[in-house]
């Protein structure tokens, strides 16, 4: 009886188990570099979205400073416009002491010494403090706002700038998918048309902005009053002043100093020294309270505004920037999301690197190892928010709510919205996102 040969089969099967195996590692070896390019894709968008948060925060920071540096300077300028009103009182009250003391020969030279030095004095004060209101006005409004409006202006074209340059730094492969520009675009409107504004002149549109200057008055600014003898006596020596915003083109102060006798049925006021002083743009119909010169001084005040000459060097306030609807009470915030993606054919896989023809089978046929990628490419989608938030609480233990005038605004990674979602389903190659779907 002849054997039958067996020689050869366990090659066969050697050679179908090799082929498994290299199929296995080829696998293995492809998701390996895919999970590890996804990582790395992930990193870079985060990096990416995170810094172009950071700059616009940081601009709305800067845009916070400039706003409180305006602040500062127009109660500078306030503070010049009282000095040279109260200038013009104490030399207005010296001078009609000085004629009263032509009646008391031995207070007469002391008097008019006093009159004619003050007299020097104010004339250096009124010389000197004109230029310089008129400085710091120019300062604010051409330098502070223009550069206010320069970084608000130039925050989203740095931020998409910085995005390029840091995703290239951290991902050279990686490239910005079609629908970054839909989501940069989103980003920028909202940054340029609701989080801010610019408030302009007329209409009452500073209102809150004259308001906050007035309360940031210090108290030689905001009144300058006192009566000399004690409450309730016959007569009565008043002194009141102040210097207030007339409107949004002037900063006027009025300074008066009158007797007062009380005839029962009416109250009789003598002037006794008077001083004002303005800086202004144009020349305005309203008037201020002028820590209640006008109430109390009457007469006074009425001198003290004929006496009163006008600067013009005054440029009305500046049209700041602040957030949109001040009055509302919730959070604000602008979302920045950041589509990256890495072609296809840049990822490192088997089939790129040792095996670029496939798997061959025992028919002689091929199978491609590639691995199949939504829209030819590795996809990464990040998003960061920017908010108002401050690093610790009030010590009044008040809420703060967002403004241009802290400089309290942060950037964080944040989840990505679900309308942000739905604008990079067609890079991805999808119709429905199943993440969206499951929520």
């Amino acid at each position: 009886m002849a054997r039958r040969t067996h020689s050869g089969q366990a090659m066969v099967v050697m050679l179908a188990f090799a082929a498994s195996l290299v199929a296995v590692f080829a696998v293995v070896f492809s998701v390996g570099q895919t999970v590890n390019d996804k990582m790395k894709l992930l990193n870079a968008s985060d990096a990416a979205v995170l810094s172009a948060a950071q700059w616009q925060a940081r601009s709305l920071n800067y845009q916070a400073y400039l706003n409180r540096a305006i602040v500062a300077n127009e109660v500078a300028i306030a503070q010049l416009v009282s000095l040279r009103s109260w200038s013009a009182y104490i030399a207005t009250s010296t001078r009609n002491a000085s004629r009263v003391a032509n009646f008391i020969p031995p207070l007469a030279p002391a008097m008019r010494a006093i009159a004619q030095g003050w007299a020097v004095v104010d004339s250096g004060i009124q010389r000197s403090a004109v230029p310089l209101e008129s400085g710091i006005s120019r300062w604010n409004v051409d330098m502070l706002n223009s550069m206010q409006e320069l970084a608000h202006v130039q925050a989203p074209i740095a931020a998409a700038n910085l995005v390029s340059q840091v995703m290239r730094d951290n991902e050279p492969r990686a490239v910005l998918a079609n629908s970054s520009r839909l989501l940069q675009a989103r980003n920028g409107n909202a940054w340029v048309n609701r989080l801010t504004r610019q408030y302009q002149r007329g209409g009452g549109d500073l209102a809150r902005f004259s308001q906050l200057l007035a309360a940031s008055r210090d108290g030689f600014t905001a009144q300058r009053s006192g009566d000399l003898l004690p409450a309730g006596s016959p007569a009565q020596v008043s002194r009141r002043g102040g210097t207030d915003l007339i409107g949004e083109y002037s900063w006027r102060g009025v300074d008066t100093l009158s007797a007062h006798m009380d005839l029962l049925i009416t109250d009789v006021e003598v002037p006794l020294g008077w001083g004002a002083a303005e800086s202004r743009r144009r020349p305005v119909s309203g008037r201020g309270t002028h820590g209640g010169s006008l109430q109390r001084n009457p007469r006074a005040s009425r001198q003290a505004t004929r006496a009163l000459a006008p600067e013009q060097g005054y440029r009305g306030l500046p049209e700041i920037r602040d957030v949109s609807q001040p009055q509302r009470r919730d959070e604000r915030s602008l979302v920045y999301s950041l589509a990256l993606r890495i072609p296809g054919n840049e990822v490192p896989t088997a089939d790129r690197l040792i095996m670029p023809s496939g798997l061959m089978l025992a028919d002689g046929s091929h199978v491609s190892l590639a691995p199949a990628f939504a829209g030819q490419s590795l996809h990464a989608l990040a998003s960061a928010v920017v908010r108002f938030e401050r690093p610790q609480a009030r010590q009044d233990r008040r809420e703060e709510y967002p403004s241009l005038f802290s400089p309290y605004w942060q950037a964080r990674l944040a989840a990505t919205p679900l309308s942000d979602q739905a604008l990079t389903l067609a890079d991805r190659g999808l119709t429905v996102d199943p993440f969206m779907a499951a929520r």
